[in-house]
């Protein structure tokens, strides 16, 4: 049993001892090391708790903005890829098993903690108008026939999903939320404290801005509705609406 974790624990270390060539990581969505999982809805300040959690190497899946159901499939592609036929014994008897692999990656989804952030919708929805990256549509369309055509909640991003709210990054096949923490935006300085706090200390972020658009209205999007297009964006987002208790 010690041969067999010996050769588990290197095989789940590969950069150590490797000298040469780019190290690789699962994705942004998961720090091993930090044991948590951060799932990035896009707009919604992901950028900062991104980079601060950010790992050496490159992703084996670039995509930064994957749902929970994503990150829960692909641990097993993380295990398998660092587990599967790494023997240096005859016979194989310290080869992980595949039902091995597949709870180690159950374990690692169910003890890792779990967060993300969501927005308020409208404030959300004059971000996604305003956006520098992506889909630029400030400067081809009025704000109106944004809101007119605005469906999913990754419209304009640069990684878009057919996600209709933000809270369906987060749940399981049958709507459950399956996360430990998700915090709002608006309050993200307390929302600091409170994951300390949750994770015994483990992790510490720091209140930083990035990627921030200086001409972006969003700051006082209320200024940009008109009675039409905040009772659309109430209807489209209603889930996100009533979820996470947000008013205009």
């Amino acid at each position: 049993m010690r041969k067999l974790k010996s050769v588990i624990w290197k095989a789940l270390h590969p950069q150590r001892g490797i000298p040469k060539g780019e190290p690789l990581f699962l994705n942004e969505a998961v720090n091993f090391e930090m044991e948590v999982i951060f799932i990035a809805v896009p707009k919604t300040g992901t950028t900062s708790i991104r980079r601060q959690l950010k790992q050496i190497g490159r992703p084996i899946i670039p995509n930064p903005h994957l749902d929970i159901l994503q990150v829960r499939e692909s641990l097993y592609l993380h295990y398998l890829r660092q587990l599967l036929g790494r023997t240096t014994t005859f016979p194989c008897d310290t080869v992980a098993t595949d039902e091995f692999i597949r709870n180690r990656a159950k374990e690692s989804f169910e003890s890792f903690f779990k967060f993300s952030a969501v927005r308020n919708p409208w404030a959300r929805a004059v971000s996604l108008y305003y956006r520098r990256e992506g889909i630029q549509t400030s400067g081809d369309i009025t704000f109106e026939d944004f809101c007119q055509n605005h469906v999913y909640a990754s419209d304009t991003c640069i990684h878009p999903t057919l996600h209709k709210n933000q809270i369906d990054w987060l749940c399981d096949e049958n709507g459950v939320v399956l996360m430990d923490y998700v915090y709002k935006l608006e309050e993200f300085d307390r929302a600091l404290n409170e994951i300390a706090e949750l994770t015994n200390g483990r992790l510490r972020l720091e209140s930083k801005t990035h990627n921030t658009n200086p001409t972006s209205l969003a700051p006082k999007y209320r200024s940009l509705y008109t009675d039409q297009t905040r009772n659309l964006i109430a209807k489209r987002f209603e889930k996100d609406i009533d979820y996470f208790k947000y008013t205009f």
